[in-house]
């Protein structure tokens, strides 16, 4: 599915990501998660940038039917607050499914250093804000 950093949803632009699966499962705990399927030919760099256009999207703000500025995303999907009431971006499930030639255990520390500013918290007394963050979870496709 694509997810327009420019465009529209019917006519998307360059730039956005391109989700392989958006779920939705509210009645299961999974409000939004978008989900992209690694084969193994990818590195970390590519998959970090990715990541960045999956940031573009859910930063990208347009006018609701009601007129209101909010989130490209909200406009189509509904997702809670946090818990503290940051205002977190839908998370990024990342599935390694090992056909490829490359071992995703030898990028994952480098991914997460790439895109470190995309997901990590700010610590304020004793827990952590991830206003504006892109949670990533990430695993192989044997553990789904």
């Amino acid at each position: 599915m694509a997810l327009p950093a420019t465009g529209t949803w019917s006519n998307p632009g360059k730039g956005g990501a391109q989700a392989d699966i958006v779920l939705t499962a509210p009645e299961d705990g999974v409000p939004l998660l978008f989900v992209e399927v690694d084969n193994c030919y990818e590195s970390a760099q590519e998959l970090a940038a990715k990541a960045d256009k999956y940031m573009r999207f859910c930063q990208r703000k347009v006018k609701d039917a009601d007129g209101t500025e909010r989130p490209m995303w909200r406009t189509r999907w509904w997702a809670p607050d946090g818990r503290h009431g940051d205002r977190p971006h839908p998370p990024l499930l990342l599935v390694f499914n090992r056909v490829g030639p490359r071992n995703p255990n030898t990028v994952i520390a480098q991914l997460a250093e790439l895109t470190r500013r995309h997901w990590q918290g700010e610590a304020h007394d004793g827990f952590h804000m991830y206003d504006g963050k892109l949670p990533i979870v990430v695993t192989g496709m044997s553990m789904l």
